[in-house]
């Protein structure tokens, strides 16, 4: 759309300058001027690109750039199906900020942090793997004004004093967004939040801005985020009020009141705007990885699985290091071997539930269909469980299941050194039996994915060990009770190798198919 006046050739959008820039000559040209010479209209649609993927049906707009030979939402490696198209664009644009490169770094410095991370995301994903799309927001203002009542409690020795406060909302709100293209997966779109900085950079929309990035059409419709702009309001509400309170040591809940307030809250659509991003998908089986960064303000998102054989290398290390404690500075009992078993067992198995319940969360959210009305509470419960997610993706690691091991290996410790004077093999049998139920509630009281065999081979061998102990039919003898601690580690082990396969599974996304839905579900 835009050429050079000096040698013809095409100009795209500089990000360090705000400028369009020729890419052969390096002439520059100011976003007035390029408007200027085409003689463009404010609001008036032009004609672009559109491309369309045919494994998934995504669409994207595209001024000046090449067909894209991958799809950035399916991940899928197919050449785009290309027609001319007429666009009619928003009234306003944020323009991109952060360039490809300094995208790719932080991409690099999320890796870095976990020397576990799936190997093909360093080996296969570079620069050119993320693509600069415009996503469009619709834009609303919203305020709540009202009268609430909070519940709180204060503890005091060994009573707890319940107290009620009433607290007044009357808040307004400009420029609250919410991607409305379908193709954008909201709970990506709510993690790299549109914050006051992003808007505070809004400007007129040109053609000029799109120049060498691709752009999506808002195919939702507006009424469907009103229901959000208004707990946006509520939500942000709150946050300014209770903070008013801190002078107050009972500490409120806002659940019960949420609900209440969003008969008192209004929101007004007011146009939409479109927000740039960088945008990379890769396949991953039969599942799709993510990431996304916020090209204004620098947030990321991004999906990285575990590579399983790094992982055991790590796992065989650590094992290594605890063996040569053990053997340097305790003697063994082989109860006491098996109790440590069954303490690392307990432990593994704390971590597959959170997972299996993170999965069963994703699977729920999945399940629901786009369109229906935001429930205020569960919108605020969502940002909540968002803002927790996006924190820990800042220190990413496997390692937290690690130090999960790790903590089970200091109570191994404890255990030793508090019982070094008590050689009375009753303790560790009564140890077993407590470790052996808790196990039990564990796992028959998770919810979720299956569970991994591991599991029930480890709650085996664990019920075996108690049985051996109490009934004891050889006599004290060793080998028995070293039999069975081997069977407890093996099922370990079995745990530990579902739960990255789980964690893996909730690091990945389904494959969107955009011809089958309408807008608002989580992808």
């Amino acid at each position: 759309m835009y050429s050079c006046p000096g040698c013809g050739s095409q100009m795209l959008f500089d990000i360090p300058s705000q400028q369009l820039k020729c890419g052969r000559c390096d002439r520059m040209m100011s976003i007035a001027e390029a408007d200027e010479k085409e003689a463009r209209q404010a609001g008036s649609s032009f004609d672009v690109e559109l491309l369309t993927c045919p494994t998934c049906g995504a669409e994207i707009h595209a001024i000046n750039t090449a067909a894209a030979s991958f799809c950035s939402y399916c991940g899928s490696s197919v050449m785009l199906e290309k027609q001319e198209a007429e666009y009619t664009p928003p009234e306003k644009v944020i323009p991109f900020q952060i360039t490809r490169e300094e995208c790719f770094t932080k991409f690099k410095g999320m890796l870095a942090k976990s020397f576990c991370a799936d190997h093909r995301l360093k080996r296969d994903i570079t620069a050119d793997s993320f693509r600069g799309i415009y996503v469009p927001y619709h834009t609303y203002n919203a305020s709540v004004k009202g009268t609430v009542t909070l519940e709180g409690e204060e503890e005091k020795g060994n009573a707890t004093y319940h107290y009620k406060t009433k607290v007044e909302l009357n808040h307004s709100y400009e420029g609250i967004m919410h991607d409305a293209s379908r193709e954008m997966p909201d709970n990506i779109s709510e993690a790299i939040s549109v914050s006051s900085e992003a808007r505070d950079k809004v400007m007129p929309f040109s053609p000029a801005y799109l120049s060498g990035f691709y752009a999506d059409v808002a195919d939702t419709d507006p009424d469907i985020y009103v229901p959000y702009a208004k707990s946006e309001a509520i939500r942000k509400g709150f946050e300014q009020t209770i903070p008013a309170l801190k002078n107050d040591p009972s500490h409120y809940s806002t659940a019960d009141v949420e609900t209440a307030l969003a008969s008192k809250a209004k929101a007004d659509y007011t146009g939409d705007t479109l927000l740039p991003v960088w945008f990379m998908s890769m396949k991953s089986g039969s599942r799709v990885l993510y990431a996304v960064q916020n090209a204004v303000t620098g947030e990321m998102w991004a999906d990285i699985p575990m590579d399983i054989s790094r992982f055991a290398l790590v796992a065989l290390g650590l094992a290594a290091v605890l063996y040569l404690l053990f053997d340097r500075f305790l003697t063994l009992r082989p109860e006491m071997v098996m109790c440590a078993a069954m303490i690392l067992a307990v432990f593994a198995q704390i971590a597959v539930n959170g997972r299996r319940t993170r999965i069963h969360d994703t699977e729920m959210a999945e399940a629901v269909i786009k369109g229906q009305t935001v429930n205020v509470q569960d919108r605020m419960e969502k940002m909540k469980r968002l803002q927790k997610r996006v924190n820990r993706q800042k220190n990413h690691g496997i390692f937290r299941y690690l130090g999960a091991l790790a903590t089970g290996a200091a109570t191994y410790f404890v255990m030793q050194y508090v019982s070094a004077s008590m050689n009375n093999v009753s303790i560790y049998r009564y140890g077993a039996i407590g470790l052996t139920v808790l196990m039990g509630i564990l796992i028959f009281m998770g919810e979720g994915a299956s569970l991994p065999i591991g599991c029930m081979i480890t709650f085996a061998a664990m019920i075996g060990g108690c049985l051996l102990m109490i009934l004891d039919p050889f006599h004290s003898a060793d080998a028995p009770v070293y039999i069975v601690t081997l069977v407890i580690m093996a099922g370990v082990v079995l745990e530990c190798l579902q739960l990255l396969r789980l964690y893996n599974r909730s690091c990945s996304n389904t494959p969107p198919q955009f011809e089958s839905h309408q807008g608002g579900e989580m992808l």
